[in-house]
């Protein structure tokens, strides 16, 4: 019961969810919760975002004893063999589901996503900033992979790619600090490490301002309504600003950047309910 509990803790179900949300805002907006396709869509962006996570923790499981040893495979709770098997049926269940799409939405997947997922930790996550985009970009790149899986084509999911993937560039970027002591020992040079806590801070405020900045544009061209305006300032604009402003100063530490952390993915919730008003 413990490996089948670990098994599944593992996959990290929040970001499953979110995921999971993310394709089903998309379809609903571009009106493919109907479509046969809409199932398939789903197994393939499930499976390869858990097993990447599986993937990121086997690959990680060194740095992890210092920055997370509650995690399940540093803490014992799961065989990095049972993770390894685990991991290789998610991806095989994935490419074989992406068969089924349209041929952009494969194509996006398989010859954008799936590199991206697998090199991240080897690769993307030694360079600073672009690691903090590359995976930031994975949850915004669920909108318009649905829209291409179901109808061949991206047309109205590139405004919430933007959203979701500068919110959660801007998280991970927070964790970086978070993670800086296990990084430091094995010589990993994120931004935070590059360039220092002070340089960091003032990089989060500029993403901040200018992410509400792009966000608020739609809404004075005229494409959407105030019902977006509002949940923008209230669920996005408001506490982002907030969380880098006030949250975090000069002298913040670890601990401070760790509870912004959190408040950042409740603001990338947040953010799914302000891209789901874009279609009323």
């Amino acid at each position: 019961m413990n490996s089948i509990i670990a098994g599944i803790q593992i996959l990290r179900p929040l970001n499953m969810i979110l995921c999971l949300l993310s394709v089903f805002i998309s379809a609903w907006l571009v009106g493919g919760m109907t479509s046969p396709l809409l199932l398939y869509t789903v197994i393939v962006v499930i499976c390869f975002a858990g097993s990447s996570n599986i993937l990121n923790d086997i690959l990680d499981i060194h740095i992890d004893d210092i920055n997370r040893p509650d995690r399940v495979l540093t803490s014992g709770r799961l065989r990095i063999w049972d993770a390894l098997i685990i991991m290789s049926i998610l991806y095989a269940v994935g490419i074989i589901a992406t068969t089924y799409l349209q041929p952009v939405g494969r194509q996006i997947a398989l010859f954008l996503v799936l590199p991206l997922l697998v090199l991240y930790t080897p690769l993307f996550k030694r360079l600073p900033l672009i690691g903090n985009f590359v995976v930031g970009s994975m949850l915004g790149l669920v909108f318009p992979f649905t829209e291409a899986a179901i109808y061949g084509y991206v047309d109205k999911m590139w405004m919430p790619f933007c959203l979701a993937t500068g919110l959660s560039t801007i998280r991970e970027l927070v964790k970086d600090v978070v993670d800086i002591d296990g990084d430091a020992v094995f010589d990993l040079q994120t931004f935070p490490r590059k360039y220092g806590l002070l340089a960091t801070l003032w990089l989060l405020r500029i993403f901040a301002i200018t992410l509400f900045l792009f966000a608020l544009t739609p809404w004075i061209q005229g494409y959407y309504g105030w019902g977006y305006l509002i949940l923008l300032i209230i669920f996005v604009g408001a506490p982002l600003l907030w969380s880098v402003f006030f949250q975090l100063n000069e002298t913040s530490a670890a601990t401070d950047y760790n509870r912004t952390a959190q408040l950042l993915k409740g603001i990338t919730i947040g953010g799914m309910f302000v891209i789901l008003s874009t279609g009323f």
